[in-house]
């Protein structure tokens, strides 16, 4: 089973886009594919698990593809992984990323007093659960917020910021989230943009984020 390295150090992590993660994802999957004999030394199908005829996969390299990513994934994003750290007064907000499934994408906002997060590049999905559902004591971290994409997706320029006493998650060129740092409370944030709005595609679903999320928080932030 593939697993990722992460080095944790002293040192300021640098920003990771989604893109970051997706390019080191596809070398696992590459790797894997030639090691389990999918794919030959110049990244060819294999005869074995090619079609008669097509450089399309048969039924059983389907599956052998089908094995070899849900493992990877399982493996890969077991863990939130980082992606944005920033400050304020004396408080430390890490942007953090992951999947679910098969190729859902998800997002959560944690909450360090300044000078206690170590510079995680990951943190288990249970504990932040955990920390989601008020479940036992978590010294470490807050939970602030979460955001889900399944089916179409805005992992472009996934990123927060902050404006005045606000914190803003912005994706896509949208903002979907705004947290009131200075009263500890989440105003706008919607966990499930696709599920809320009800959407057919990416084009629908985004409009429903501008009307929805990105105007009412951009009307605040502005004033």
């Amino acid at each position: 089973m593939f697993i990722v390295s992460f080095v944790t150090n002293s040192q300021n992590l640098r920003y990771r886009s989604v893109d970051y993660y997706f390019s080191l994802f596809e070398k696992a999957e590459i790797k894997k594919s030639q090691e389990k004999g999918l794919l030959d030394h110049n990244l060819k199908l294999s005869k074995k698990y090619k079609k008669n005829g097509e450089n399309k996969l048969n039924e059983a390299g389907q599956n052998l593809y089908l094995d070899i990513k849900v493992n990877l994934l399982k493996s890969y994003f077991k863990d939130y992984l980082y992606q944005q750290d920033v400050n304020y007064k004396n408080e430390t907000y890490v942007l953090y990323f992951s999947m679910a499934g098969f190729d859902d994408t998800e997002w959560c906002i944690l909450k360090w007093q300044r000078g206690k997060w170590k510079n995680l590049e990951k943190i288990d999905k249970q504990v932040v659960e955990n920390a989601r559902n008020k479940r036992g004591e978590n010294a470490n971290f807050n939970f602030v917020c979460f955001n889900y994409d399944e089916g179409p997706k805005n992992v472009d320029g996934v990123k927060i910021f902050i404006k005045n006493h606000y914190l803003i998650m912005q994706r896509g060129g949208l903002y979907h989230s705004l947290i009131d740092l200075d009263h500890d409370k989440v105003l706008i944030n919607e966990e499930s943009p696709m599920h809320a709005s009800d959407s057919k595609n990416k084009a629908e679903m985004n409009i429903w984020i501008k009307k929805n999320l990105h105007d009412k928080i951009d009307k605040i932030i502005s004033q």
